[in-house]
């Protein structure tokens, strides 16, 4: 047997080791039938979606885009509930994957033997710790003692007592998305930040044109190396990085580590087989590559890297069962007099039995952070942190804590030089499509939520969906004796909003978030305040546009202040008007900081999946008729054509050009004049 196809074999045991419990249950043709009309379109989608599904890895997420086409014509099915659960439960949105195992278990008890464990993991990943334990114990017990259980469960019980520990003491942080100038559809990881944070080398699945084809074992597109850089306090768009520089090969290719000169680059290159580190450099204006073969082996795979600034030890990740524990490891060399690598060393209070990856060094080269699957992690791979000690050995090991872990896999995490923030890769609310890399800001460290005294009516927050970042929010200390409470009330109805809502109370001073709550079913909030003083609210809530003001409280007597808020629905006929949108002079081209607002609107219409826009162009009566009714039109296409671009079904937008015919202020003053060149959108259909 040759070395790939043993290798091949391998892989697809380990494999199993992982979807094992993943079953493929039939769906019969006259179970799945309830009505003749749509049978045939519903069950064309089911077949396309069990082929996607059989694939597994990858192709998860497209098996469940079939999976719900057929789903809206039989939703009672259990059969298909477990396999849409399982394409939520090992895709992007894992917290969906419970209402549709815990249907087809309520359908169905006996619908598949993992049932038990799948829910178990569904429970797990939105931090429903208790519920998690009981499915698992519950799987254990279907087992007799002469079957082997084909997964160790009681690691994943450990985790979620771990997981309840971390929890209750959560990190005061501000976890953000770097948008789609960084992130895609696909996994968006491993971010190499220069020191002065400028420039960004990061590792993406995306394909990298309309011929790249899935990798052969995970059914995911190639790795392949991009760049942004920052322009003022916002990335840039992202670029391919060019083939001249040696970068991207046909293989896998994966950024690690610069040195601190900006010129010296080691990325990691993989095969079918195995995967090496090489050596980027530019030598006499030519780019040069190297593999360093100090480091590298012929049979196993040397991924993650990390180096003093001196470049005297370097730390590396092996599967080298030479040196391993089990799994993945850090190892760490050192470079003698003569510049020669002395051989690899184990670490041995940071590596354990399970996978240790994603290392990275502080400057001063005192402080490591990697990731692995054992210590105390509360599922997948959690962030860890190790300080070296006065003798030079590395620490133990601590979880650097919740929510900046989850249960699923949190990675390269790399902390900034003032220890400010900090960059990583994860899964979790927010996410634009599998891994994106978000940026961790310490609250108290840096101001990074700017206030606003308009209403942004399309930032709209998804609360009534569970999180794998977010629990419950309790009421929080501030110190302080001032309780401001009331009622959320719709503003047309004035009803109660029953819907629950987040409320986030922000300091102007500070530029921070600095208490938070939930209203309850009948639209009753309390918040404590850290003073008498002038705050910003912001309040979302399912179906309501975004509720932003600020108010003074500084002559309100009493502890305690009554203030109720009214908050406005979405409704078909409603306009909102982008205030953000820049434009050329007399032209239809949007200029780059008109960024942040089309986000807004694309991640308004990802949220509510029903509704229709129409983008209108509206213009100043400056001009003839005819030339500000095609500007206007050309500016509502701009917009049209981004969020087009961005992933938005076409069936969902229209535009339209208006130029001065729907005026919101007169066109005698300036002011005036300002206020009716604007676009806006107008809900069509919800």
């Amino acid at each position: 047997m040759n070395l790939f196809k043993s290798n091949l074999i391998i892989f697809f045991l380990l494999a199993n080791i992982v979807v094992f419990s993943q079953e493929d249950p039939k769906i019969w043709k006259q179970e799945f039938l309830q009505q003749v009309q749509g049978f045939d379109e519903a069950w064309e989608r089911l077949l396309m979606g069990d082929h996607y599904y059989s694939k597994r890895g990858g192709y998860y997420k497209d098996a469940r885009e079939e999976y719900l086409k057929a789903y809206a014509y039989n939703s009672s099915n259990a059969e298909l509930n477990y396999k849409l659960g399982i394409c939520y439960l090992y895709s992007d949105q894992k917290t969906e994957a419970v209402k549709y195992l815990e249907k087809s278990f309520q359908t169905d008890a006996s619908v598949t033997g993992d049932i038990h464990f799948q829910l178990g993991r569904a429970y797990h990943m939105r931090l429903e710790f208790d519920e998690a334990i009981k499915e698992y114990n519950l799987y254990k017990t279907s087992f007799t003692k002469y079957k082997r259980i084909p997964v160790n469960v009681d690691k994943y019980i450990e985790e979620c007592y771990n997981g309840k520990d971390l929890v209750s003491k959560p990190m005061r942080v501000i976890i953000s998305n770097l948008g789609r100038n960084i992130n895609s559809d696909y996994d968006d990881y491993h971010s190499v930040v220069s020191e002065n944070d400028s420039l960004m080398y990061y590792t993406s699945k995306r394909p990298a044109s309309e011929n790249t084809k899935r990798n052969y074992f995970y059914y995911k597109y190639p790795e392949d190396i991009y760049m942004s850089v920052k322009d003022s306090s916002k990335w840039g768009k992202s670029k391919l990085v060019g083939a001249d520089t040696k970068f991207n090969t046909s293989k896998d290719d994966a950024m690690l580590y610069v040195t601190p000169d900006n010129k010296k680059f080691f990325v990691y290159n993989g095969g079918k087989r195995k995967g090496d580190i090489y050596i980027i450099e530019k030598v006499n204006g030519t780019w040069k590559r190297k593999p360093f073969r100090a480091i590298n082996t012929r049979k196993y795979t040397e991924s993650g890297f990390a180096a003093t600034r001196n470049m005297d030890t370097i730390y590396f990740v092996t599967n080298n069962k030479k040196y391993s524990k089990g799994g993945k490891d850090i190892l760490w060399c050192i470079k003698d007099a003569k510049g020669k690598w002395s051989k690899p060393h184990q670490i041995d209070s940071i590596n354990t039995v399970y996978d240790e990856d994603a290392v990275a060094l502080s400057p001063d080269g005192h402080t490591m952070y990697f990731s692995s699957k054992g210590h105390n992690t509360m599922g997948g791979y959690d962030v860890f942190v190790s300080v070296k000690n006065e003798n030079g050995d590395w620490g133990k090991p601590v979880n650097v804590g919740y929510p900046i872990n989850t249960p699923d896999d949190d990675l390269y995490y790399t902390m900034s030089k003032n220890k400010k923030f900090a960059y990583y890769s994860t899964i979790r609310e927010g996410t634009l499509g599998f891994k994106d890399i978000f940026k961790v800001i310490y609250l108290g460290s840096e101001k990074e939520l700017l206030l606003s005294t308009e209403i942004d009516p399309i930032a709209y927050f998804k609360f009534d969906k569970p999180s794998i970042i977010r629990k419950p929010i309790p009421l929080l200390e501030i110190d302080s004796t001032i309780i401001m409470q009331g009622r959320l009330l719709d503003s047309k109805t004035k009803d109660k909003i029953t819907s629950l809502a987040k409320i986030n109370l922000i300091d102007p001073d500070k530029s921070l978030n600095v208490a938070s709550s939930v209203s309850d079913s009948m639209g009753n909030y309390k918040i404590k305040l850290s003073s008498k003083k002038k705050f910003g609210i912001e309040i979302s809530a399912k179906d309501y546009l975004l509720y932003l003001e600020v108010f003074d409280i500084s002559k309100e007597p009493g502890d305690v202040i009554k203030k109720d808020f009214t908050i406005q629905k979405i409704e078909v006929g409603q306009k909102v008007v982008l205030r953000n949108l820049f434009f050329e002079t007399g032209k239809a081209v949007l200029k780059p900081e008109s960024t942040d607002e089309l986000e807004k609107v694309l991640k308004f219409l990802k949220d509510n999946e029903t509704i229709k826009l129409e983008i209108s162009g509206h213009t100043d009566n400056q001009g003839s008729l005819q030339f500000n009714t095609k500007l206007s039109e050309s500016r509502a296409k701009a917009v049209v054509d981004w969020l087009l671009s961005n992933g938005v079904d076409k069936g969902r937008l229209t535009y339209k050009g208006y130029a001065f015919t729907e005026p919101v202020g007169p066109n005698t003053t300036p002011a005036g004049r300002a206020l009716n060149r604007r676009v806006e959108f107008k809900i069509m259909d919800k």
